[in-house]
């Protein structure tokens, strides 16, 4: 195993809390946010592919893994924004080229449009205004807390819900997510989120904003991912559009596009984007 290969994990400490992250390889910072519920290490597998080129970092977001839970709760998008600034600020960082997937993207968003000064390029992946009603409602049934039972059948429905019944599940990943879920199934002090308890903190914030709003502000040079079969992809046009200096790819997805499911083509689309000169 090379150095280039190896994770260098461990927490920060910032006003907010304790942030779980980890980092990989040299070069420019390029920072990496994920999807509610997982954590850092969702990306332990995809960010090597680009540590010979950039210093590559991912942080748990607060509120999820074995990052703190902030104390009041976050209610919007801006307080996640300004806990990655802190972040950035607590490792010497004074700014990274910035990639987020759905509710990672939400912040990153935000993070570029309310600190321009922090982001060199950012990478907008499933990207989607969340903010109506009825988007609400989608997330209310989603992500939701399982009471705690005595005969454990509550775990057994988070089996459920990340896909562990289903006859060609990868139980790796499943588990993995099984995982994630797990830690944040707890509504202790999360009355503001409603019956999603901690897994809603993310959902929450961003199902209250505007995106379109945010974006009109970034002036970034901005890359939006939305994968071929994406069902959030309908707006990707009108991101392209809105945002003052982007481009877009549509790589081959099942249903949302995640990194995952084409390691190769996500990272050297990537690794062409930051490298790419006067963007």
């Amino acid at each position: 195993m090379t150095t280039a290969t190896k994770l260098k994990r461990g927490f920060v400490q910032i006003p907010e809390g304790n942030v779980e992250y980890f980092e990989i390889g040299s070069g420019e910072p390029f920072l990496m946010l994920h999807a509610t519920p997982s954590s850092c290490m969702t990306y332990k597998d995809i960010a090597p592919l680009l540590a010979n080129d950039f210093r590559v970092i991912a942080m748990t977001t607060m509120g999820y893994g074995q990052s703190d839970r902030p104390n009041p709760p976050f209610t919007n998008l801006e307080q996640f924004a300004k806990s990655v600034v802190s972040f950035l600020d607590a490792l010497g960082i004074e700014k990274a080229s910035v990639f987020g997937t759905h509710t990672g993207s939400e912040i990153a968003a935000v993070l570029a449009a309310k600190y321009p000064e922090k982001v060199d390029k950012l990478i907008l992946e499933e990207v989607f205004n969340w903010g109506t009603p009825s988007r609400r409602a989608v997330h209310e049934r989603i992500h939701r807390y399982y009471q705690e039972k005595i005969d454990g059948s509550h775990l057994l429905d988070l089996w459920e819900k990340v896909g562990g019944l289903k006859e060609n599940a990868d139980l790796k990943i499943t588990t993995e997510r099984f995982i994630s879920n797990l830690i944040v199934n707890s509504d202790e002090g999360a009355d503001i989120y409603g019956g999603m308890g901690w897994e809603g903190a993310g959902p929450y914030a961003m199902t209250h904003h505007d995106m379109w709003e945010t974006i009109e502000q970034i002036e970034a040079p901005t890359l939006v991912i939305h994968g071929t079969t994406s069902e959030l992809g309908r707006s990707h046009e009108k991101f392209l559009s809105n945002l003052k200096r982007s481009r877009g790819i549509n790589p081959p997805s099942q249903g949302n596009f995640s990194p995952h499911q084409a390691p190769k083509i996500w990272s050297d689309e990537v690794r062409s984007f930051l490298k790419e000169p006067g963007v």
